[in-house]
């Protein structure tokens, strides 16, 4: 199988007050996604063609490199979260058995899903703050504390992902698989990074661009987030 990468431009969570995933549950949860696949696509859902900026360009993945492409596309080069550290933040120590009966595809089908929700939350919270203000109430501000938590939670959980690819726990064919199953579309979290720059453009808030650097003029070690999942 031949994949390739769909270059075409696009219009760029679970509610913070959820238990912890069980890692029965989710796999119910019923997922719309809309527009074509923005990462690893087959070759037919990259096939579209079209004329000046809007043409799509495809970059041909072999298929013995399609795995560690996708797990990269997963990694956030500022952390190093490991995939049992993913794991235990979201799924409850009572549904540990149930988690482990799980393959490798299901556990990373998963933790898409919790992180996709995260997005989503993260994203309504966004676009929920006004833009006409002189500045942020308390309650405004809150809403935007939440967002960026959620969204580093989602960020978190596809890192250890990667994490999972790298120790050999997730294999190429079961991350392909998932990613498939799952039908990840990187067009998600470019619509959260849109609400975020918007607002933080607005009222000068500091925030980490997505794989950047946290803009703000505080020294790295105090720029530490951890996964909060309250």
């Amino acid at each position: 199988m031949t994949y390739e990468l769909d270059s075409t431009p696009t219009d760029e969570s679970q509610p913070a007050d959820d238990p912890p995933a069980t890692g029965e549950s989710n796999a119910a949860h019923d997922r719309e996604h809309d527009g074509s696949d923005e990462g690893c696509t087959t070759e037919s859902s990259a096939a579209g063609t079209g004329s000046g900026i809007e043409e799509s360009l495809g970059v041909t993945i072999p298929d013995d490199h399609v795995g560690a492409f996708v797990a990269q596309a997963f990694e956030d080069v500022e952390r190093s979260t490991e995939w049992t550290e993913a794991v235990e933040a979201v799924v409850a120590d009572e549904a540990r058995d149930a988690w482990r009966s799980l393959s490798a595809r299901q556990q990373v089908v998963e933790l898409l899903t919790m992180a996709d929700r995260y997005d989503e939350r993260a994203t309504d919270l966004l676009e929920g703050i006004p833009l006409d203000r002189g500045g942020l109430d308390d309650d405004l501000r809150e809403r935007f504390e939440e967002a960026t938590r959620l969204r580093r939670n989602a960020d978190v959980l596809r890192d250890g992902i990667a994490a999972g690819y790298a120790e050999g726990r997730v294999g190429d064919d079961e991350l392909v698989a998932a990613v498939e199953d799952f039908e990840f579309d990187t067009a998600s979290i470019a619509e959260r990074e849109d609400a975020l720059d918007t607002v933080a453009n607005t009222y000068d808030l500091d925030f980490r661009p997505y794989g950047g650097t946290l803009m703000t003029e505080r020294e790295p070690d105090e720029d530490a987030e951890e996964f909060e999942a309250w």
